[in-house]
């Protein structure tokens, strides 16, 4: 007589499939769906490498990427769907070639369900710290995996014998190696990865029954005043360096609260004058004001200081067309489009100079590209219906 098979989430967390596959598959089916929403919106099949590189940042934020502007605009729930997105192919290789390398030490370890937990668990301390932290924008399972390396530190001290200090002190060593390696590239957040850590190691705390007694309370003690040193540290290396995640479709500043992004942006450049990343943010804090000459300069010296991106270039272009010098900012707008051609902002301001400069076939393409990816913004609609009579 044939049972009834479990249904694929029980098999996943109870079967005898490595736990670290099922966790994957889903990482990467959630990143070929965004590739695949992007190529459908976009209607670019010739893109298609592009769009598997990197899928629309757009279509990313409707999945459930984290941060504080969609936690502020209470998508709660991006908490729990941020750890299982990633923002490009590199991004998603990366963290699962970790997965699979850290998950089956931790799974032999704790037992499959609670190494779940762990996982999970971390993930969302992870992106709740990043919230905290005021990160903008944050995605990707790294904050999961360095809950991961947090539990097998807490495994090691718990142990307490030779085998246990050797596992630990390499656990800390690799957390502690891209703690730094983050405090050196602003683009990563550290703040999720210090929450995961802390989050993985104290749901091991939590769950651990028997896994060997201490052998000395003092070891645990050490852990976490190398931990807590390690927090000082993190806190120390960011004062003068925020971390500004932005989505390239520039309307960070729209969705976030405009005078504390200013405030922060202030702060940030009366430390360092030189910051592109806070002259890219108070550019994007005046143009919401309409102050586009402020925002031309602002935006001009973030891109001397390097942040020659599609977000930067289409925030010129934007501002020199509301200057009334659209033919000026054309060059910008289709070097943005170029690195960017699934975003829907950016197509839009294509759009706009395209019909300022009498383009009208082009501005007519443009303005329909834009609104498959951004269906419910009204200037774009307004452009098209301008352009088209309403048809």
């Amino acid at each position: 007589m044939s049972s009834r098979q479990p249904p694929l989430w029980h098999r996943a967390l109870f079967g005898p499939m490595p736990l670290a596959y099922p966790l994957a598959a889903v990482c990467a089916g959630l990143y070929l769906l965004a590739v695949l929403f992007t190529a459908w919106l976009t209607g670019s099949p010739q893109n298609l490498g592009r769009i598997l590189w990197q899928p629309s940042q757009g279509i990313l934020y409707t999945l459930g990427i984290g941060g504080q502007v969609p936690f502020t605009q209470g998508r709660i729930w991006t908490l729990f769907t941020a750890p299982y997105l990633h923002g490009s192919l590199p991004h998603l290789a990366l963290n699962l070639f970790s997965l699979l390398q850290v998950m089956p030490m931790v799974e032999r370890t704790y037992g499959r369900l609670r190494a779940f937990v762990i996982y999970a668990v971390g993930g969302v301390a992870g992106a709740l710290a990043s919230v905290l932290w005021g990160e903008t924008f944050s995605l990707g399972a790294s904050g999961a995996i360095f809950g991961l390396l947090g539990a097998i530190v807490f495994y090691g001290a718990r142990r307490g014998d030779a085998f246990g200090r050797a596992l630990m002190t390499n656990a800390a060593f690799w957390a502690g190696l891209n703690f730094l390696y983050g405090l050196l590239n602003p683009g990563i957040s550290n703040a999720g990865h210090f929450g995961g850590f802390l989050g993985g190691l104290s749901a091991a705390v939590l769950i651990t029954r028997r896994i060997g007694p201490f052998q000395d309370p003092r070891r645990l003690a050490f852990t976490l005043a190398s931990l807590a040193l390690l927090a000082l540290a993190f806190g120390l290396g960011n004062t003068s360096s925020q971390v500004w995640q932005f989505s390239t479709n520039g309307q960070s500043a729209a969705m976030a609260n405009i005078d504390d992004l200013q405030d922060r942006a202030s702060a940030v450049l009366a430390v360092d004058p030189n910051n592109a990343d806070a002259r890219l943010l108070r550019a994007i804090v005046l143009a919401e004001r309409d102050d586009y000459e402020g925002a031309l300069r602002d935006v001009d010296l973030a891109i001397k200081g390097g942040r020659n991106d599609a977000m930067a270039l289409n925030l010129r272009a934007w501002s020199l067309f509301k200057l009334g010098r659209a033919e000026e900012g054309l060059a910008d707008a289709e070097a943005a489009v170029k690195a960017a051609p699934n975003e829907g902002a950016i197509l839009d301001t294509r759009a706009h100079i395209y019909e300022a400069l009498g383009r009208r076939e082009e501005a007519i393409a443009d303005y329909k590209a834009a609104l498959r990816l951004i269906p419910n913004e009204p200037e774009t609609r307004a452009g098209l219906k301008r352009l088209t009579g309403g048809d």
